[in-house]
């Protein structure tokens, strides 16, 4: 199993973490697709931390792929953001 689990961490963590980098203008400018890799990534993430029953890491990592969904549902570009451009 210990296969499966760096495999996941492997993909997971580098591809979330990619997006987290640039998590705001992924909000602002709705890439829905940036997010879509992110949620891949933070999946893998969570099946890794629940294969090696690392429960505080699935929480964790859970608690985070919540937050960064409601984070983007709630964001976007307002009508005023084009404004002075």
């Amino acid at each position: 199993m210990a296969g499966a689990e760096v495999a996941l961490f492997a993909f997971g963590y580098p591809v979330s973490i990619g997006v987290i980098t640039r998590f705001v203008p992924v909000v602002r400018e709705r890439r829905w697709k940036w997010l879509a890799v992110h949620h891949l990534g933070m999946a893998a993430v969570i099946a890794g931390c629940a294969s090696k029953r690392t429960t505080v890491g699935v929480i964790v990592n859970t608690g985070w792929l919540a937050l960064s969904s409601l984070w983007y549902a709630a964001g976007g570009r307002s009508e005023r953001a084009g404004a002075g451009r």
